[in-house]
């Protein structure tokens, strides 16, 4: 019961550091709004993770797969969507969670369009969702991404 009251608490936490870094995340993203994998991927889902990992950390990679590998596989395909995991702790995977200012395993859903990056972060619906209520987890996710590719 403490590790879960801890694992909240944490992620808790995560979440509003993140909703803060999110906005300001993208107010910066307008002055540089296209890197190379955004301009062949509209849609990016990108989960980060360090090194030591959680059950709930490892759903949340296990869900947004499994729900990219399905559901989203014909969008994925047609280079609409593309899913990248992400390890913090190691060189290039520190590069890209500085950019969107990540320090804990996170999920963040990025678009690319006319007026830059949009950065919506998951993370605390990822922390709340994914491993114990996965199907609520990857319909919220799947409605997310699909109002992204619009």
């Amino acid at each position: 019961m403490k590790k879960r009251i801890i694992i909240f608490l944490m992620a808790v936490i995560a979440a509003v550091s993140f909703s803060a870094v999110a906005v300001s995340g993208n107010q910066k993203s307008k002055t540089t709004n296209k890197t190379v994998v955004a301009q062949s991927h509209p849609v990016q889902v990108i989960y980060f993770h360090s090194k030591q990992r959680c059950l709930t950390c490892m759903a949340i990679e296990r869900e947004t797969k499994a729900l990219v590998e399905g559901e989203l596989a014909s969008l994925v395909k047609s280079g609409k969507v593309s899913f990248k995991v992400v390890d913090i702790s190691r060189g290039s995977g520190q590069k890209l969670a500085a950019k969107y200012r990540v320090t804990f395993s996170s999920l963040f859903i990025v678009t690319n369009g006319e007026k830059g990056e949009k950065v919506e972060d998951l993370t605390r619906f990822a922390f709340g969702n994914a491993r114990n209520n996965a199907e609520k987890f990857r319909s919220e996710v799947k409605a997310k991404v699909m109002k992204a590719i619009k």
